[in-house]
């Protein structure tokens, strides 16, 4: 039977014309393309702004960095603290340390996996992480940067804006990887609504050099290709189309695995509150009764990519001996990481493929 893998790319043929296009063209790294994406991405979330950055990881440190000068956090301050989730990919932390600060963290919700923050938590900035592509309540007295890269394509929590608006925040960061709402390869991108951030961001992207050529402060070369610019222009035309692909199948998911809910076997993602404030990156289930891996082994024997997201970023080698993180500090965030397992879910798969992967979780919990 064909491997069924947890995400992957979504491309037709107006992506690969777009991509041909633009190989015939006078340019391929960074030039008109990266523009035109930069505001069709601007007119899709709702910003004044969007910076295209290398990936994510990259988005994310430009972001903190931005935020630093943005807030005079230089010179008198050796570093910010920055609160975040512990049920993260380790992008969202190695990047807090990569631009200077230090991170911290709070406990996430037992529900959805989001951060559980604080009114007015002691932290220069907050990070929420829109877990899964489930939109965070953004606290309203803080300095927000969203790490919103499963969640391209949800409406913020209100209902009232898309993720990526910034209506409760500084800046939102974007991943374009392969498994994500869009793709462009490998990318990422910010948005804001402040100007002078966004100069910040486009500095720092391309060695710290502003429009005649001189270096004015240290940067990195982060910039995004127009090859791969052309590719996500094409793919956000198609955006709420796959977004409404993945939510159909989460239902079927939902539908499918009612019983085992009932019974106490697992425990599904919630489906309450507006539909459209997930953007259905995964579909993570809680395996209970300590078997998580066990079931994980035995999906992948059938060649249903199912994966683990995400052990905790605490609990990692390097945050343990650098921090002297333990287990039991953050105790949903780790009940999270050893329960969870995502589901296969992406634009490309079918009613059918649903129905494989819900079979073969209830003969193995059914045994």
């Amino acid at each position: 039977m064909k491997p069924l893998r947890y995400s992957q790319q979504s491309i037709d043929d107006s992506d690969i014309a777009a991509v041909v296009a633009t190989l015939r063209s006078d340019w391929l790294t960074q030039g008109p393309e990266v523009e035109r994406f930069e505001q069709s991405l601007c007119a899709y979330v709702g910003s004044k702004y969007a910076v295209a950055v290398s990936s994510g990881t990259a988005a994310l440190q430009l972001a903190y960095l931005a935020a630093r000068t943005k807030l005079g956090f230089f010179g008198e301050h050796e570093f910010c603290h920055v609160l975040t989730s512990p049920l993260s990919f380790v992008a969202t932390t190695n990047a807090i340390l990569l631009a200077g600060n230090e991170p911290a963290f709070y406990d996430v919700d037992w529900a959805t996996g989001n951060l559980i923050c604080r009114d007015d938590p002691p932290y220069e900035f907050v990070v929420p992480v829109h877990y899964a592509g489930r939109a965070v309540q953004i606290p309203g007295k803080a300095t927000v940067i969203e790490d919103a890269c499963h969640a391209l394509g949800a409406m913020d929590f209100d209902g009232c804006s898309r993720v990526g608006s910034c209506a409760h925040s500084l800046a939102t960061c974007f991943s374009f990887h392969p498994v994500k709402p869009i793709t462009t390869g490998e990318g990422g991108a910010v948005t804001t609504n402040d100007q002078g951030f966004a100069d910040e961001v486009r500095l720092l992207r391309s060695h710290g050099r502003d429009a005649s050529g001189q270096m004015v402060t240290l940067g990195m070369n982060y910039r995004l290709t127009d090859i791969q610019a052309a590719l996500g222009t094409s793919q956000l035309e198609r955006c709420d189309e796959m977004r409404e692909r993945r939510e159909l199948l989460s239902l079927r998911y939902h539908t499918g695995l009612e019983a085992l809910e009932v019974d106490g076997r697992l425990t599904r993602p919630g489906q309450g509150g507006n539909p459209f404030s997930n953007a259905w990156h995964l579909y993570p289930v809680r395996i209970k009764n300590g078997n998580r891996d066990a079931v994980k082994a035995m999906l992948n024997a059938q060649g249903i990519g199912a994966q683990v997201h995400y052990p905790c970023i605490h609990l990692q080698p390097y945050y343990r001996e650098r921090y002297g993180y333990h287990e039991g500090m953050f105790p949903e965030a780790e009940a999270w990481s050893d329960q969870e397992l995502s589901l296969p879910l992406h634009a490309g798969m079918t009613e059918a493929d649903v129905t494989r992967v819900v079979d073969a979780l209830r003969k193995e919990l059914s045994a």
